[in-house]
């Protein structure tokens, strides 16, 4: 039986859909399904998270009540009557009545604190001195017979090695008296921290406070685990801290080796060292008989961040497909309705989809056969229908179209050609012409050296001419210390990017054809054209800009000399004048001598300041680095500067002090720095004004500020803050002086 194209593609349709649900359904159930085996697995892993906070919150309330309790008064008494032959002179009581007095604070503690079963206080040779324990609801104080020493015991020891303030955590374990695990067992988390000596360093015994961990692990089991899943809490080690079989909970005290890592193989990695990874959450590969397991490590030591607790939830996977059961359901169902409409849907559109393009097969098999169609083509079609349709009526006519154009376009093609090789010409004879007017030397050579190509400037600067010059190695140009090694240059560039250039810019001497020598800048770089390197080398004679520099420094140099010669002069003068070798002058007078003994001293410190610039840029400048004290230096600079500041009517104040601080600086160019800043703070705040400066620490560094109370620094100055000679008022008409 023949089918026509509208049985055919209803029949592929419904087939299509069919297989599309089926594929798409069964995908989606199974995913359906692990993401609902995923979301349980986030719940666990939600509450494991809440019970830890609980966890971390009861440890963290532990630690505070360690402190508070190593704070308290008694120990003090007891601690200074101990010192004092049994009494304390400061307090007025005895070591008894002090001791009382701890017993009482601790058996307090004990009667409101959930899950606490022991206080105590030990001396720093790890005697017991005060033990407070609560058992089946009973408070009882040891006696002096029943005290202990607990020297040996790894708690004491790294408490007493504790600084100040400092918690120590021990590990989760069986409570041990006299060296042995106590029956009935007790499951403890201690937390100790040493005692001091008043205010002083000395080290004088440590408190401790013992909590039973059985209570908080149970209340923990009892919100997590219910009849389909279990509940495994493990020290960092892998050793039971709860476990669903009590037997094999701290193994590790008993002589019993029981670890997660052989229950269960796939959380080894977990438990190594190197493992950064705070939370697993491992779902099985067979599926119904097998565990979704989620553990997490839980921190519970802020001193140690890497000890942890690893609480975990282990649930069959096909215990919670059953809690699932009904949105799975729900899940089949509506995708065996989806498939119901989608396959109408699919006959629907087959029946529509093939009617045009039975209408299109008809005209085009009448144009065929060259018969008069009576079918339409459905050229109104907004589709890729119509699109066939309207193509098909103008094919004829784009193919006429496209023969002419093939005409046209050879025709141009043998005109581009030609002008494609006069504009070949043209940019040879335009970049030839660049090269031999450059005014920088252009030499270009191959990997071993060998100068290929050797531009008219180049000439002008070695005086060789080309036909001398081209064939020779590179080092013919540059002095025998100078000489150029290829191999180590190919080593900086690189070999898997045909077209990575690299440049190099240095200053080097070069050697002229008559063996005389001169300073030269070069820029080297390297291009590959062909699969061959080339390297180009661009140079420049510096001997004029060489010999201006030197002539700068000197000028400089010279300059600041001749203006120090009068300044010494003037000021000499000034010195004799001020020491009253003139005799008495008006007070008016004399300040004003002042100010210019002040100004002359400040001339004479730029003129150095001009000096030790020189000896910067020659690379000569050498300082006087030593250990000095701070505050005496800035109350020298602010005397030096005080005259000045008088000038313009402000005054200089010590806003903080840092006593005894020290710098290692040179104090010279420190007092420079000082005198600029004091200065210029005086020039520009306000007549009758205060210039504070703040001394303080930061970390390891000591900050200095100076605050005036000028007009301040405009904001789109303040870019350019750091510039030499640079001011944001620059102008004639500005009322203060200085270079910037």
């Amino acid at each position: 039986m023949k089918l026509s194209i509208v049985h055919k593609l209803s029949l592929a349709s419904i087939l299509l859909v069919l297989i599309s649900t089926g594929v798409v359904g069964s995908l989606f159930y199974a995913k359906t399904t692990d993401l609902l085996v995923e979301q349980a697995a986030e719940e666990i892993t939600g509450t494991i998270y809440n019970v830890g906070s609980r966890l971390q919150a009861n440890i963290a309330s532990q630690s505070e009540d360690t402190l508070f309790l190593a704070s308290l008064t008694p120990i003090q008494g007891m601690l200074r009557a101990m010192k004092y032959n049994g009494y304390d002179i400061k307090g007025r009581s005895t070591y008894d009545q002090w001791k009382d007095q701890l017993q009482s604070t601790f058996k307090t503690l004990l009667e409101n604190k959930f899950g606490y079963v022991k206080i105590r206080f030990i001396d720093k040779f790890g005697q017991e001195r005060v033990v407070v324990n609560k058992k089946n609801d009973q408070i009882v104080i040891f006696d002096e017979k029943q005290l202990q020493n607990k020297a040996r015991r790894p708690y004491v020891t790294k408490t007493l090695d504790l600084a100040r303030g400092s918690i120590y955590l021990s590990e989760f374990n069986l409570n041990q008296e006299h060296g042995k695990v106590s029956i009935p067992h007790q499951q403890v988390l201690r937390s100790a921290t040493p005692v001091f000596y008043g205010d002083t360093n000395e080290l004088a015994g440590m408190v401790i406070v013992t909590a039973d961990t059985e209570q908080i692990f149970q209340t923990i089991q009892d919100i997590v685990q219910d009849d389909t899943s279990s509940i495994y809490i493990t020290n960092d080690h892998g050793g039971y801290l709860l476990h669903p079989d009590k037997s094999k909970a701290y193994g590790f005290d008993l002589g019993k080796r029981y670890r997660i890592q052989e229950e269960f193989p796939q959380l080894a990695a977990l438990y190594l060292p190197e493992n950064n990874d705070t939370h697993i959450t491992i779902l099985p590969n067979e599926k119904i008989n097998e565990y979704v397991i989620s553990f997490i490590k839980i921190p519970f030591d802020p001193a140690n961040p890497n000890r942890y607790l690893a609480v975990g939830v282990t649930e069959l996977y096909g215990n919670i497909l059953m809690k699932q059961k009904n949105v799975l359901k729900n899940v089949i169902s509506r995708a065996s309705f989806m498939a119901f409409i989608l396959t109408l849907v699919a006959v629907v559109f087959a029946i529509r989809l093939s009617r045009p393009i039975k209408q299109i097969t008809q005209v085009m098999d009448d144009y065929t056969h060259q018969r008069q169609s009576t079918a339409l083509m459905p050229v109104d079609h907004n589709d890729e229908i119509g699109v066939l349709a309207r193509s098909y009526n103008s094919l004829i006519q784009q193919v006429e179209e496209a023969q002419q154009n093939l005409k046209e376009m050879n025709a141009n093609l043998e005109s581009m050609v030609v002008e494609r090789t006069k504009a070949l010409k043209s940019s040879e004879y335009f970049q030839r012409s660049i090269i031999e007017n450059m005014a920088d030397g252009l030499i270009t050579s191959d990997e071993q050296g060998v100068i290929t190509s050797y531009n008219p400037a180049a000439a002008s600067i070695f005086q060789y001419d080309t036909k001398e010059i081209i064939g020779k190695n590179i080092n013919i140009l540059v002095p025998d210390s100078q000489n150029i090694n290829h191999k180590e240059i190919l080593k900086n560039y690189k070999t898997d990017n045909k077209k990575e250039t690299y440049i190099n810019r240095r200053e080097v001497e070069g050697k002229r054809k008559d063996g005389s020598t001169f300073p030269m800048g070069l820029s080297t770089s390297q291009v590959v054209l062909s699969d061959q390197k080339i390297f180009l080398g661009v140079v420049r004679d510096i001997t004029e800009r060489k010999q201006m520099e030197k002539m700068k420094n000197e000028f400089v140099s010279t300059v600041s000399h001749e203006l120090r010669t009068p300044l010494t002069a003037i000021r000499g003068s000034l010195g004799l004048i001020n020491s009253g070798a003139m005799g008495e002058f008006p007070e008016k007078a004399k300040e004003l001598l002042i100010i210019a003994a002040n100004n002359t001293e400040r001339l004479l410190l730029l003129i150095n300041d001009i000096l030790d610039m020189q000896k910067i840029e020659s690379g000569q400048m050498v300082f006087n680095f030593k250990n000095i004290s701070l505050m005496p230096l800035i109350e020298q600079a602010i005397e030096e500067n005080t005259a000045y500041g008088e000038q313009y009517g402000v005054t200089f104040v010590i806003d903080r002090r840092l006593e005894n601080a020290q710098l290692f600086a040179d104090k010279d160019r420190l007092m420079q720095v000082f005198s600029n800043l004091f200065s210029n703070a005086a020039k520009y705040s306000k007549k009758g004004s205060k210039v504070s400066i703040h001394v303080s620490r930061h970390n390891k560094s000591i900050r200095i500020a100076v605050t005036d109370h000028g007009t301040g620094i405009p904001e789109e100055f303040q870019p350019r803050l750091f510039e030499k000679f640079t001011q944001s008022d620059s102008s004639t008409t500005r009322k203060v002086g200085g270079t910037g």
